[in-house]
Parts: structure tokens; sequence; C-alpha cells
């Protein structure tokens, strides 16, 4: 089926890639940024990134299991599927968090990923950049941190979530972005939409990229 939100996602990725290219210098200082977005309404969670920033489902039902939305686009997940490293070997590596595509302008993807996801229960999602998740990459990790505060308080809940990764080292980019599903107003009726990047039991999704 045709869906708008996926092609919203796609033109303000591309938009943001636009934006991103355009402050490189003369010189060939070519700045980047890793990126993920999505549009929450009350039918579907549509998310879309590129490199390594996060989407994750964080089920209100504490017997659901929390889980990433999203893939990597870095080394150490090309690794993990390789079956070259597990989870914990590649982030350990030094090339783990090497991303592998990104916006700005020496990017050579042509589109960024995009998932579409239709629930069947109440939960949240949060949108991060690696300066939360790498001190707290698995989703059930997170959701003791967030939940249930994030149905009722998402303002509360990024800051605690904020306040664990400046805890645990806040060595990079912290960006969180907490968006309950459905959306429980009238100005979220239509759809929230969110962001979040950093410089350079649901179905199964369908996914493209």
């Amino acid at each position: 089926a045709d869906h708008g939100e996926e092609a919203a996602l796609l033109a303000a990725a591309s938009a943001a890639g636009a934006a991103v290219s355009k402050l490189a210098e003369p010189s060939g200082n070519a700045p980047a940024a890793t990126y993920v977005s999505a549009v929450v309404t009350s039918a579907a969670v549509t998310v879309c990134w590129l490199g390594d920033s996060r989407a994750y489902w964080l089920p209100a039902d504490p017997g659901s299991e929390p889980r990433l939305l999203t893939r990597d686009d870095s080394i150490g997940t090309a690794l993990v599927a390789s079956g070259l490293a597990t989870e914990a070997e590649a982030l350990a590596s030094p090339h783990g968090h090497v991303v592998t595509r990104w916006l700005g302008a020496d990017a050579d993807s042509d589109q960024a990923n995009t998932a579409r996801f239709e629930l069947a229960e109440r939960g949240v999602v949060l949108l991060c950049s690696d300066g939360l998740w790498n001190y707290q990459p698995d989703a059930a990790g997170l959701a003791q941190l967030a939940m249930p505060k994030a149905m009722t308080d998402p303002p509360g809940a990024a800051a605690d979530l904020l306040a664990h990764a400046l805890q645990a080292g806040g060595h990079d980019n912290i960006t969180i972005v907490v968006v309950p599903f459905p959306p429980q107003d009238h100005a979220a009726a239509d759809g929230d939409h969110a962001a979040a990047g950093r410089p350079a039991a649901p179905p199964s999704p369908s996914q493209s990229s």
C-alpha cells in the first residue's frame, strides 16, 4: 500500500541531507550526520534512518518485549550479520561504530531506510543518537529506565534517559525523543513527527532502503 508517511519522511531526510551539505567548506571539510525520524499516527509507526541513530519500541505492557526498530548502517552491524563477531564484540571493536551511510556532502547514499510498524498495543517510540544507546543498547534496559513514566510524562522520561547517559560518561552528542503510541491528544491526532540525529511484540515491518 502507498503510505504518505514514508514519502514525507524520505523528503525530510533529503532536506536534512541538503542542509548538512550546505555546511561543507571550500577546503573540502564535509560535515556529516546520522539521522532518525518517525511519524506516529493512531494506526502505525513509520521510521526513517541513516547511520546509527536508532528507533526503539518500548511497550506499555511489562509482559511484552521491547525491541529495536532500526538496523544500524555500520561496520559493526555488518560484522554481526556476516557472523564474524557477536554484538558485544562488534560494539567493543574500534571499527564497530564506523557508519557506512550518513547525511552530508560526501554521502554516497541515494535514499534513507524506512520501516512501518502496525502496532496492536500501547507503548512508546524512542528515537536517540548513540550518545544514549552507547551506554544502554539493549531495548529492555532502556524500557526499565523510561517506562512506565514515558507513557504519561515523555519529557520526564527523556530527562531520566539523559541523566543515565551523562552519569555513564556522556562522551558524545546525546539526542533523545520520546513519543507515546497511540498519540494521546488533539494536537497529535493526525500524527506526531519527531527526528533525532548525531553529528558525524509488534508485527514484522515492511522495510525498504
